[in-house]
């Protein structure tokens, strides 16, 4: 099984890009609100990052932008990185073992997934897993309106960093 090298961003373009990121981030959390469901546009961005690129360097930015994430946004230290450097690991994982191609559909279905796991993951780390079972709809809402800010999000975001 041969893999095909996958080209790094540039870094200035990948620097703009986060930083967009995390202003859609602070703004999505305050006005994209449905009920009371935000969407996570650093989640979004991190496994698109983890789709395209290959390696440590993936897990690396999951792990900077969810300290960066805790530090801004929450209280808990430690509990974004985690969740995004697990998310961002599987992602890469699923992508090779299932061979999966840089198809819109696919990248859709894993950032589903994505934002499931994320969800899953998050209610462990702050020790309510109780609140998984009557989160289930909020759980695939979330992950849906994910999916479809994705869909308005990948050629602008492929276009930066890839050229």
């Amino acid at each position: 099984m041969s893999r095909e090298e996958k080209i790094p961003p540039r870094l200035p373009n990948l620097i703009l890009s986060i930083s967009f990121f995390f202003i859609l981030q602070w703004l999505g959390t305050k006005y994209l609100r449905i009920n009371k469901i935000a969407p996570d546009f650093i989640l979004i961005f991190l496994i698109f990052f983890s789709l395209y690129t290959d390696g440590m360097f993936a897990l690396f930015l999951a792990f900077g932008a969810g300290l960066l994430q805790d530090i801004l946004f929450r209280g808990l230290i430690g509990a974004n990185s985690f969740s995004y450097c697990l998310i961002s690991y599987l992602i890469g994982l699923l992508k090779n073992k299932l061979e999966i191609k840089e198809r819109f559909y696919s990248q859709i279905s894993l950032i589903f997934l994505g934002s499931f796991l994320y969800i899953i993951f998050s209610a462990l780390f702050y020790q309510n897993p109780w609140a998984l079972g009557l989160l289930i709809p909020k759980i695939l809402i979330f992950s849906i309106y994910n999916s479809f800010l994705f869909s308005g999000l990948f050629w602008g975001l492929k276009r930066t960093l890839y050229g």
